[in-house]
């Protein structure tokens, strides 16, 4: 009796022992999609490949294991093979058509049977292999892209130095006309008139419109003089912007004048410094000119995170391009656009609104970049 017991549950553990010997497969499958994946994010495509090529003939038990996958930019196929066919070897797996990777596994068609499970398992190892390839495909063509961005940031940084270094270089060409021809001519007319007005003496009728053609000739000269300095001022090129912007300040009168500059500035590279310069020259004039007002600040800094930045305040009744049209003239109109433009040739950003307690308040920001010397 005790023999038939056996013999009635004897059904049972072959069962049980089949099912353990089955999740022992599935086990074995899972660590090989695992340890794949691993192998995969830890090394390069083209370095993880061969390895798992290699894996994948010793699992599916094949002579001959080929991945293919695409190249870059149109050119043939990239082929990888691991091992050697046999005369009597057969496909045992191929991966899909149409598949942007290729896995083929040759082998004896008797050496290994190729279940529904080994088949899942193998696609999905040739799908960890094409997402692998293509995501280092991804990384490549954005490392290249950002390669050629950085490129042509930089010939566009070198464009932008030689734009601004001919437009200065025709500013000092102009100054030096105005410096030589009209200056030296009103500088001598005021000369002439001044001595003619020695020589005739006070009691002639003509020495009243003299002494005011002499002044005149005078004030033109000082003019000329300023649109000069203006045009190309000498300190600019000697001790920086911040220097320069010290100076014309230095020379308001019937304002009061806060600077606040730092001296930093004047290493700020070449291009940088003259437009802003040019910027901070425009704005002083606007307030100047247009804003009636009783003070002036001017700040000049670079922040923590590489930026340029200027500023320039007043109080006075405010020339802000959405708020006050009707307080601008043509000339504020052109000025405003062209310290827009020049903040766009640095890849800046320009803003001019109401200050904090009235008046005006113009903020230009540019990165600091370094010049590529050319």
């Amino acid at each position: 009796m005790e023999h038939n017991r056996d013999t009635a549950h004897s059904p049972d553990v072959a069962e049980m022992r089949a099912l353990y010997r089955a999740a022992e497969a599935r086990a074995a499958r899972l660590r090989f999609i695992i340890e794949t994946r691993t192998l995969l994010d830890a090394q390069a495509f083209e370095t993880a490949a061969p390895e798992v090529l290699s894996r994948l003939a010793d699992f599916a038990g094949a002579t001959l294991a080929t991945l293919t996958f695409p190249s870059q930019q149109g050119k043939t196929p990239t082929q990888l093979a691991i091992g050697k066919p046999t005369a009597n070897d057969t496909m045992l797996f191929a991966s899909e058509e149409g598949s942007a990777l290729s896995l083929t596994l040759i082998g004896a068609p008797r050496a290994r049977a190729i279940d529904a499970d080994d088949r899942k398992t193998l696609e999905v190892v040739a799908g960890q292999l094409a997402d692998a390839c293509h995501l280092e495909r991804q990384a490549a063509e954005k490392q290249a892209l950002l390669g050629d961005l950085e490129r042509q940031r930089s010939e566009l940084a070198a464009l932008v130095a030689q734009l601004i270094q001919a437009q200065e270089q025709e500013r000092q060409r102009v100054a030096l006309d105005l410096h030589d021809g009209a200056a030296q001519l009103a500088a001598g007319l005021s000369y002439r008139l001044q001595d003619l007005a020695a020589r005739i003496g006070e009691p002639h009728a003509l020495k009243p419109e003299i002494d005011q053609l002499a002044a005149l000739a005078r004030r033109s000269v000082a003019d000329l003089r300023a649109a000069i300095a203006d045009l190309r001022p000498p300190e600019l090129d000697d001790l920086g912007v911040a220097a320069a912007l010290r100076t014309r300040l230095d020379a308001i009168d019937g304002m009061e004048v806060v600077a606040d500059l730092d001296a930093g500035a004047d290493r700020w590279p070449a291009s940088t410094g003259i437009i802003f310069y040019r910027v901070a020259q425009e704005a002083i004039t606007n307030a100047l000119k247009h804003a009636e007002a009783s003070r002036l600040v001017v700040r000049l800094f670079e922040d923590g995170a590489g930026q340029a930045h200027l500023e320039v305040i007043d109080d006075g009744k405010g020339i802000g391009e959405a708020r006050h049209p009707e307080v601008q003239g043509r000339g504020a109109r052109l000025g405003i656009a062209g310290m827009r433009e020049r903040l766009a040739l640095l890849g800046g950003r320009f803003e001019i609104g109401a200050g904090v307690s009235g008046g005006t308040h113009v903020r230009a920001a540019a990165p600091l970049k370094q010049e590529t010397a050319g």
